[in-house]
């Protein structure tokens, strides 16, 4: 009996140092029955997030019209996160689509997550600014990060946004502003041949994402996992890109935009209905109701927001297209986020990100 007991606390001990000591034994295939003792170095320290998943904390702001309460980006948010992803630039080649396809190099700020491994596969999510804007205006330079790719860095870091890749773009030639006369109206449409001839094939042909390779039928069948999201003039750009893209893109983003901002208000004058307009395009590209997501997006203090409100109202008089409503409610593809106070601003774009990102991410995932 003593014999026993002596037995059981040996053993006892033995496995509270088992738990206390990172250890695994492996049999070594070269010598049978000899054991060997590895360090396990891969443990990671397991990351606490600071804030509530931004998807457990949207409501309904208004049932009636299916608008959702945004919340105000955290504070914490906006300082450095432990696990920072990096920003890079990547020169490509392209033309001149809204002029005389003059020739030039242009470049994009390329957001890589913490530790980016090539060998895996990551969505992305191509960014686009508005007016007097530039490929630094989403995330800043890899000299000088702005807090929206803060912002990301702690989406993923806590666990709310699977880790991706950001590319922020302009529209201008030569990454150089123009004095265009319109706010910027006549390079919108063009923009999506930079974009799906020149763009995401120099960028995915670098970056790993779910293309397999770099031909057009790869971006198609990887549409899945691809997000435009736009600002102010970029939201409208976003508007184009769900009439003309579609077969690269599953998801879109306008922000602060609509087409009431667009040619195609003063070429239809009064007559113009975004929401037939855009339920046209999407059947003349092929697809249907089941085969996007929009998440339109305004603050209450920013001057677009009666744009973003009219393309709204045009959009749920197509029923049989666009159904409003909460991220993951049976058959909706569009949602509707007012920010509390936010303005026609960096902050205003970064609260929208905050809200919105995670639920498309965990779209994807499913």
């Amino acid at each position: 009996m003593r014999l026993r007991k002596l037995l059981g606390i040996m053993i006892a001990v033995l496995a509270i140092a088992g738990c206390c000591v990172f250890v695994y034994y492996q049999i070594n295939p070269d010598s049978a029955g000899q054991i060997k003792i590895v360090k396990n170095t891969e443990m990671k320290e397991k990351h606490t997030p600071k804030v509530p998943s931004p998807v457990d904390s949207i409501s309904y702001l208004d049932e009636s019209d299916k608008s959702l309460d945004l919340k105000s980006v955290p504070e914490s948010y906006l300082d450095t996160a432990e696990r920072q992803g990096e920003l890079d630039t990547l020169e490509y080649e392209t033309k001149d689509y809204d002029d005389d396809e003059k020739e030039m190099t242009k470049y994009v700020v390329v957001y890589t997550p913490y530790d980016y491994n090539p060998e895996e596969e990551y969505d992305i999510i191509y960014m686009l600014h508005g007016h007097t804007g530039s490929a630094n205006t989403w995330l800043g330079s890899p000299d000088d990060p702005n807090y929206t790719k803060n912002c990301l860095d702690h989406l993923i870091e806590d666990g709310y946004v699977k880790p991706m890749i950001a590319v922020s773009m302009t529209y201008y030639d030569n990454n150089e502003d123009e004095d265009t006369d319109n706010y910027d109206r006549d390079l919108l449409e063009p923009f999506g041949k930079e974009l799906k001839n020149d763009i995401i094939p120099a960028v995915e042909s670098k970056y790993s994402t779910f293309a397999k390779n770099t031909d057009a039928k790869d971006f198609i069948e990887s549409r899945g996992h691809r997000i435009f999201c736009g600002f102010s003039m970029g939201g409208v750009t976003a508007s184009y890109r769900i009439c003309d893209s579609m077969d690269y893109f599953r998801y879109f983003i306008p922000l602060s935009g609509s087409f009431y901002w667009s040619n195609l208000l003063s070429q239809n004058d009064n007559k113009f209905n975004s929401g037939i307009y855009m339920a046209d395009a999407i059947k003349k590209q092929g697809y249907g109701p089941d085969d996007f997501f929009i998440f339109s997006e305004a603050g209450t203090e920013d001057f677009a927001y009666d744009v973003v409100k009219y393309q709204v109202s045009d959009m749920q008089t197509m029923g049989n297209m666009f159904k409003f409503g909460m991220p993951g409610e049976e058959e909706v593809n569009c949602a509707y986020g007012i920010g509390a106070d936010e303005d026609h601003d960096r902050h205003g774009r970064t609260t929208a990100i905050y809200n919105i990102l995670p639920f498309i991410s965990n779209m994807i995932s499913e």
